[in-house]
């Protein structure tokens, strides 16, 4: 695999597997530093019109496999 690869997986809810390989292969750090710069875009985003069940409805919608667990 290679570095670029790895460069552009971001922490997400719901991973394929191949996504979740490619997070797994990054130093522990890095996950760290990707996760707080991922809750740093959230809390920068402001308030979501959006509900749960919305998100919920577009996870399902894009990954037919999902389970919310």
């Amino acid at each position: 695999m290679t570095i670029a690869a790895l460069d552009d997986i971001q922490p997400k809810a719901v991973m394929t597997a191949a996504e979740e390989a490619r997070w797994n292969a990054l130093p522990p750090e890095e996950q760290l530093a990707r996760i707080r710069a991922a809750i740093q875009r959230g809390i920068d985003s402001g308030a979501s019109k959006l509900g749960m069940d919305d998100i919920w409805a577009k996870v399902a919608a894009r990954y037919a496999d999902a389970k919310l667990f």
